[in-house]
């Protein structure tokens, strides 16, 4: 039997387990944990999982790393109402969001 392949890859290319289920599910890649996923509520909150710390923290600038890059959030009373090992939630006035690579 063969074993699975990406698809259109080709043979002799084999795919990691998580590539696996995400195409046999159609699953995105931040479900996995492969990217930081983020839900914006308004401009008024984000909730953002896949974070692994916290690197600036004021009330008009949070920027939060993550396994491939960083996310920065810029805007006026901001505040990190929840942190978690990898989820946090921002609340405030959320004025722009920038990946950093």
């Amino acid at each position: 039997m063969p074993k699975n392949r990406e698809r259109g890859s080709s043979p002799g290319q084999e795919q990691n387990p998580k590539g696996a289920i995400r195409d046999l599910f159609d699953i995105p890649s931040a479900a996995l944990g492969d990217s930081l996923h983020i839900e914006l509520s308004g401009n008024t909150e984000a909730v953002i999982g896949g974070c692994s710390g916290v690197l600036e923290y004021d009330e008009n600038i949070i920027r939060l790393s993550g396994k491939k890059m960083s996310v920065r959030f810029t805007g006026r009373r901001l505040q990190l109402r929840i942190l978690t090992h990898d989820s946090a939630v921002i609340e405030g006035f959320i004025m722009g969001v920038e990946f950093i690579v």
